[in-house]
């Protein structure tokens, strides 16, 4: 009895062996199919925040530069340079801490490492 069980988990894992072999080239198409889109979704994040940083910080200086022309024939001309100068190193730390929140990428084989666990749970129900 002991010796049939021996040869039925050989034969099984021969079988499992020949399926996974067989997934490899999926497994394969999987990845280079994850990869492209990875990259599309990289080059547009990487145009979109391009052209938004630099309008903003467009934007940024010339709001300091109406605040500080709005105070020019003021006493309160120094403060208001510095309080340009204190606007605009919030706006960096802002900007940084939102960065470092959201930017927390994807593993590229997500859907490759799906794929292996379904195929893992198939190869342990059959054993």
């Amino acid at each position: 009895m002991k010796k049939r069980t021996m040869f039925w988990a050989l034969r099984k894992s021969r079988l499992l062996s020949a399926l996974a072999m067989d997934r490899m080239t999926d497994y394969m198409d999987l990845l280079r199919v994850e990869v492209k889109i990875r990259e599309h979704d990289i080059g547009v994040k990487v145009v979109g925040f391009a052209v938004a940083g630099l309008f903003a910080l467009l934007a940024t200086i010339f709001l300091g530069l109406a605040v500080i022309v709005t105070f020019w024939d003021s006493p309160y001309r120094a403060a208001a340079a510095w309080s340009v100068v204190l606007l605009y190193g919030v706006i960096a730390a802002i900007c940084v801490g939102i960065c470092m929140k959201h930017f927390q990428s994807q593993s590229i084989a997500t859907s490759l490492r799906g794929e292996l666990q379904r195929d893992i749970d198939i190869i342990k129900e059959n054993i």
